[in-house]
């Protein structure tokens, strides 16, 4: 497991996510992420699919730290580091199982999103709990405003 992370997902890197120079695309780190992402929610709720998902992906930042080829063992640590009324924010990151060589950095904000509405929501106070529950270091700044 990476260390400071509670969850992690292995990737099964394969030769269609190389580009011509041998290494994995930097697009496709996205992918690895959001399967991390959904594993990592699923986990959390306790859900076996993805139905009534009501979070909106609203930011994405990744830093690329070094290459990732072909028969490299990839693992996404996924874990919140805060909390705010209505969004939270994620921290990945990618390392090289053999030899534990950090692979990318990714920071994502999520929104708590009512779809037919088309508006932010506030995250409701049971599902803040699972999410404090799996990752109790993540910072509640929603609890600071109050």
């Amino acid at each position: 497991m990476l260390s400071g992370y509670r969850f992690s997902y292995p990737i099964e890197l394969r030769f269609r996510d190389l580009d011509a120079l041998g290494h994995v695309n930097n697009v496709v780190y996205l992918t690895y992420m959001e399967s991390a992402r959904m594993a990592w929610w699923l986990k959390l709720t306790g859900r076996e699919d993805l139905g009534d998902l009501r979070m909106i992906l609203a930011r994405t930042e990744i830093d690329y730290r070094s290459p990732a080829g072909f028969g490299d063992r990839l693992v996404v640590g996924v874990r919140c580091a805060s909390l705010s009324r209505s969004s939270f924010s994620l921290e990945f990151r990618i390392e090289e199982t053999r030899s534990g060589r950090l692979v990318a950095e990714a920071r994502k904000v999520l929104v708590h999103y009512d779809y037919a509405a088309r508006r932010s929501t506030p995250i409701p106070d049971a599902l803040r709990r699972q999410i404090l529950a799996q990752d109790p270091e993540a910072r509640d700044v929603s609890a600071e405003a109050r």
